[in-house]
């Protein structure tokens, strides 16, 4: 079909002319022609084929052994329930899968999670195994400082292997490391007693921070202004 108001040729199925942007009328339209889009896919139809997941696979199995270990628990009558560990434990697996292995995320924000559940899982084992575990207090003063010790450390050291061909782990290990010093602020406000461990989490995230910004600081800027269009 050919636009009335600028005389091109448009080989398309559409309304609007690809040059002057002018409605083209249906009269004008060749329904032969092919449309200039191909037609959205149903959800329905693209996940079709997608039942054998490793997703819905590993929710399958978790589901079983949950079940299992809830009929094996109240069955025996046994104390604690244990069971809702083995709960835990395998949602955080499902969580991994679903938000970090298989995410799209920023790897800062998949650590940050990764964070998150962890603590989480040992807050329960907290107040599933109170008998065995009655010092309250290890969570935020140990535990919570070495997980993100951990996790910074390792995002510092894949991001300085692969620095030249990865630049956006820079940045993800930056924002990682401020969350380091969440530990010595809770301690500031008086939820964590002892310093020691919160103050070594601090003071390596700080240390993560200066190497960043002084030695890949070209790389680290080149990426700011990739995000940031500086």
């Amino acid at each position: 079909m050919r636009c009335k108001f600028c005389n091109v040729e448009v080989d398309c199925k559409t309304h609007i002319c690809p040059l002057c942007h002018e409605l083209i009328s249906p009269e004008e339209q060749d329904e032969s022609l092919s449309p200039a889009f191909p037609p959205k896919t149903r959800k329905s139809e693209r996940r079709k084929h997608t039942h054998f997941t490793l997703t819905n696979i590993y929710l399958a199995t978790a589901v079983i052994i949950f079940l299992v270990c809830l009929a094996v628990n109240l069955g025996l009558k046994q104390h604690p329930n244990w069971f809702l560990m083995v709960g835990a434990v395998l949602l955080y697996g499902f969580l991994t899968i679903r938000n970090t292995v298989m995410s799209n995320n920023s790897a800062w924000i998949k650590a940050f999670w990764q964070i998150v559940m962890v603590v989480l899982i040992l807050w329960l084992a907290q107040v599933i195994f109170d008998d065995v575990m009655t010092d309250t207090y290890w969570l935020l003063d140990l535990a919570l400082p070495l997980i993100i010790m951990i996790s910074v450390l390792t995002l510092g050291i894949i991001s300085c292997a692969v620095v030249r061909r990865n630049k956006a782990l820079l940045y993800d290990t930056l924002f990682l490391s401020l969350i380091g010093f969440v530990p010595i602020i809770l301690y500031a406000v008086g939820l964590v007693q002892k310093a020691l461990v919160s103050a070594i989490c601090a003071g390596l995230c700080a240390a993560v921070i200066a190497c960043v910004l002084i030695f890949a600081r070209k790389e680290f800027l080149e990426e700011m202004e990739r995000r940031l269009h500086w």
